[in-house]
This record gives structure tokens, sequence and C-alpha cells, in this order.
């Protein structure tokens, strides 16, 4: 726990919470601005509109933030070059899981804060459609899972790489082979874990052009997808580690 709130101590003054701020206020004013686009007919399955349009909205944002995180949480360490003199004070491996504990629970308190945005926006917007808590649930779980997964993947190449310009730009990579998954077919779309917002989302569509109407419907949870991607967050969590161990301070 020492170690803990020594991490918590070293971002006092760091604004960090200013990437998930600034990527909360984008995400309301986009999906606000795609709402008030809507006429009020096609607001009868306006939740269903919401839990589609976020998780395609968090393939773009999500990858930046993870990577933003991470990058502030180790950038101390990168510039001043101090992980020989806190590896005499606290074992590497706490430093390694202190990191990735406060950023998950930052990503944690972001995943709350949209379930907060999509209940404002149905009662705002006066949705006549039933918010099911079933969908909200799934939609929680694909959402944290997976940007706690990236936010692994970014704080292991902060901690090994110097100049921290390369994850962020691995970080923005990852965004458009994430946005691209959509349309990938579906095995595709497990390769990557950036493509976990659209393995993880239970609503899609039917457009038909004919009458220019747009129906959605429900699709179940990918269990094997999220066990999979459970899987993989468990090995590079072990190998991201050990690289950190072996690293040389």
């Amino acid at each position: 726990m020492k170690g803990f709130w020594t991490e918590i101590k070293k971002i006092k003054r760091k604004w960090i919470w200013g990437a998930p701020a600034g990527i909360f206020l984008v995400d309301l004013a986009w999906m606000c601005w795609m709402l008030s686009e809507l006429e009020s007919g096609e607001l009868k399955d306006g939740c269903y509109r919401i839990l589609m349009s976020l998780p395609m909205i968090n393939t773009i944002t999500l990858p930046v933030l993870a990577a933003v995180l991470a990058s502030r949480l180790c950038d101390m360490e990168n510039k001043g070059n101090t992980y020989k003199l806190l590896c005499t004070l606290q074992e590497k491996g706490a430093i390694f899981r202190n990191k990735f504990i406060l950023g998950g629970l930052h990503i944690l308190v972001f995943a709350f804060l949209q379930l907060s945005m999509i209940v404002f926006l149905v009662w705002y917007y006066r949705i006549p459609q039933e918010l099911e808590a079933e969908q909200m649930v799934y939609f929680f779980l694909s959402t944290c899972a997976t940007t706690i997964v990236l936010l692994l993947l970014q704080e292991v190449l902060s901690l090994m790489m110097d100049n921290q310009l390369y994850p962020l730009f691995i970080g923005l990579i990852g965004t458009f082979v994430g946005l691209f998954s959509w349309f990938f077919s579906l095995p595709l779309r497990y390769l990557t874990p950036w493509g976990y917002y659209c393995v993880g989302c239970t609503i899609n569509n039917i457009y038909y052009k004919e009458t220019r109407e747009v129906v959605f419907y429900t699709v179940s949870f990918s269990y094997g997808g999220f066990a999979a991607l459970l899987l993989f967050a468990a090995v590079l969590y072990i190998y991201g580690k050990n690289l950190f161990l072996k690293k040389e301070v």
C-alpha cells in the first residue's frame, strides 16, 4: 500500500485527469450532436443507437486515452532515469503492478462516467425505448476489459522505451486498426486487442435501401471473445512484468 500511495503522490499535480475529462467531453458532444440530428420517429430505438455508437467512438478515443495515461504514469521515472533509485526502495514488480492498478482505476471511473452519460442522454432526449440493464452491463464489461488491456500493453511499451513518443504512435496506429476491425469479418476482429470494442458490442443493425430504414437488433455477448481477452491480458501481464524485471536500470 505504501508503494501504491507513492504512485498517487507522483501524479498529484500532473493533471492526469485532463485526458479522461477531455475525451469524456468529446464523447458527450459527439453523442449530443448525433441525437440532435435524429427525427422524433428515429428516437424510438435511441437506446440501441447509443449503445452501438459509443463502442465505435470508444474505438477511436480510448486507445489514445490508454496511451496517454500509461505515458503520464511512467514519464517521471523515464525523464529522471530514477529506476535504479526506486528499485533500492521497493521491488521492481511492485512498481509495475502499482502503475497498472492506478491506471486501471482511472479507466474504471471513466467507464462509470460513460454509463452515467448514457442515462443522462436517454433522459434529456426523452428516448421512449427502455434502457436495458443487461445491455448496459455488457457495454461496461467490454469497455473496461478492452481499455484496461490496452492500458497494460501501453504500460509495457512505456516502461521499456525511453522515448515516450513511440508508445503514443503505437496507440494512434491501434486506433486505426480498431476502427477498420468494424469492417472485418468476425474471426479477424479477435486478432488485435483494439478490435474488442467491436467484439463486445451487442447491438447491430440492418439498413434497407428501398425504404431508407435502419432496424436495430441485439446479438449475443461474445463470452468466448471476453475469455480470450482475459487470457491475453494474463499472458501480457506476466510477460510484460518479466521484461521489466530483466530491464537494466
